[in-house]
């Protein structure tokens, strides 16, 4: 079965002992990219100023795409994007930014969730759920490059 796996390395701590800090997300293999508007991040972005439960910082330090399939695009940069709903639930998407495309979602995190249920439109609706109720999330982090 043909798979395909991103590994995110993110940059260590000084004094961590562990440093290979990462995070592995599996490619959503949609037949056409799934565009998240840039505007999400922004303002996922300015409402880390003001509210506790989202915040946003750089530390992604390498991604590798591992598997026998390849990558139909090159990224200019990744961003990744986790969140935990206040009933426990943890979820988050690996996204990578294509010229002419924009921000793409190219990943999911944790892999054990059923990719099917994962529409567009579902994806697109959790986005737009965290700008417009952040109240539903305990937490919600962006981590760029």
């Amino acid at each position: 079965m043909d798979s395909m796996f991103y590994k995110v390395i993110f940059k260590a701590i000084e004094n961590v002992e562990n440093k290979n800090l990462m995070m592995s997300f599996k490619n959503l293999n949609s037949t056409t990219p799934i565009a998240i508007p840039s505007e999400f991040i922004n303002k996922l972005r300015d409402l880390s100023e003001n509210l506790e439960n989202i915040i946003h910082f750089q530390n992604i330090e390498e991604v590798l795409i591992i598997g026998n399939l390849v990558s139909r695009y090159n990224h200019n940069y990744y961003l990744i994007n986790l969140f935990e709903r206040v009933n426990g639930e943890k979820q988050g998407y690996l996204i990578g930014n294509v010229n002419e495309l924009g921000d793409i979602v190219l990943g999911v995190w944790p892999f054990n969730r059923q990719l099917l249920k994962l529409t567009p439109d579902v994806i697109i609706n959790t986005f737009d759920e965290m700008i417009k109720s952040p109240t539903n999330y305990r937490k919600i982090c962006i981590i760029s490059q």
